[in-house]
């Protein structure tokens, strides 16, 4: 998703930071007894995604041991399983965002399972066939988002959610196709529903932001996105980079800078928070100037040519006008030198006053 600046008489692109919604993952560990008492080797470990396709497998160490990282968020069937017969399941186990969910099998103290009715047994096989027709509805639109078929993404997920209204991972997918699609209304909707189902969960936060700033909805996406900054700190500079793209082209240039620069003091590295800080400098004449020592140091940070080319002229450009005879100061840099400048002035008054005191003695 592409935001376009109106700050200067040629267009350059403001990149949001969407958070994709199928690359949450997490990880499975776990430690098989056989029913001797003894480690459960060379047992295949069958981890099986209950609302959404999804099949993964690791066989037990010589320990009885097992781990599987990168498992998408969600509910699983763990079962194992010897020489293709099952030997035994947990049901609805739940894999979380940079979790790791521990399950562990004691065979020894396993009992028989009990006997299943034949209306229990229709029952099982209506939600395996709703479960397998979701299943079918979410891959598919997954597939055509990746694909950025978006209005064909947007229907598939949308049947998908239609038929499993409790996955948060569903909603987020079908925000992301509705924002593709342009539909940012239909868009804020879907992503509302993944937060009302996993509150905590930044990319979610992140992308209802962007959705909101593309409707219009400017206090909303500030809100959002400052919400998404508490959330998860680490992530924080992404959020405020994206509260800088939306203030910044809705024109609200001072406010972008500020966002910009909370970007870069958070992370001092971004590179294309540099790049959009000097551009919203240029929302008026009097900050003009402030942009070219911001995008010099962009011009340090090893930029794609495109965007070097643009820093440049716009580092001319700023230059022609009579600005930019500055060098970079990060903002803690600038409070640093100015409580220098204040200590030393405070000195300064001290001293004379103790030479006026001197002075004035008989």
């Amino acid at each position: 998703m592409k935001f376009k600046s109106r700050i200067l008489p040629f267009l350059i692109g403001c990149v949001l930071l969407a958070v994709p919604a199928f690359a949450q993952n997490g990880s499975l560990t776990g430690k098989v007894i056989d029913k001797d008492g003894k480690p459960g080797v060379g047992i295949t470990v069958s981890i099986d995604r209950k609302d959404i396709s999804g099949h993964f497998e690791v066989k037990t160490d010589s320990k009885g041991a097992f781990f599987h990282a990168g498992l998408p968020t969600g509910g699983y069937k763990v079962t194992l399983m010897k020489d293709g017969a099952t030997i035994t399941f947990v049901d609805n186990v739940r894999i979380t965002f940079g979790g790791t969910t521990p399950v562990d099998f004691d065979l020894s103290k396993q009992q028989a399972a009990p006997t299943i009715s034949a209306e229990e047994q229709a029952k099982m096989e209506a939600e395996k066939k709703a479960v397998e027709d979701t299943k079918a509805s979410f891959t598919n639109g997954l597939a055509a988002l990746q694909a950025k078929q978006y209005a064909e993404a947007a229907t598939l997920l949308k049947e998908a959610a239609d038929k499993d209204p409790t996955q948060h991972v569903i909603f987020a997918n079908l925000g992301e196709a509705y924002a593709g699609a342009r539909k940012y209304p239909e868009a804020i909707d879907a992503y509302k529903k993944a937060i009302e189902l996993k509150p905590d969960e930044f990319g979610y936060y992140n992308n209802l932001g962007i959705a909101q700033g593309n409707a219009g909805q400017v206090d909303d996406a500030i809100a959002t996105l400052k919400k998404a900054s508490e959330i998860n700190p680490t992530q924080a500079p992404q959020a405020y980079y994206n509260l800088g793209a939306v203030l910044s082209n809705k024109g609200r240039t001072k406010d972008a800078s500020e966002a910009f620069k909370q970007a870069i003091a958070l992370k001092p590295d971004m590179a294309q928070a540099y790049l959009q800080l000097g551009i919203s400098y240029f929302g008026t004449p009097a900050t003009m100037g402030d942009a070219v020592p911001v995008l010099q140091k962009f011009l340090t940070m090893n930029p794609s040519p495109t965007d070097k080319e643009t820093a440049t002229q716009l580092i001319a450009a700023a230059q022609a006008s009579g600005g930019g005879n500055v060098t970079y100061q990060s903002e803690a840099s600038k409070t640093a030198k100015a409580k220098a400048d204040a200590d030393a002035k405070a000195k300064a008054d001290a001293d004379a006053k103790a030479k006026t005191k001197g002075k004035t003695k008989p």
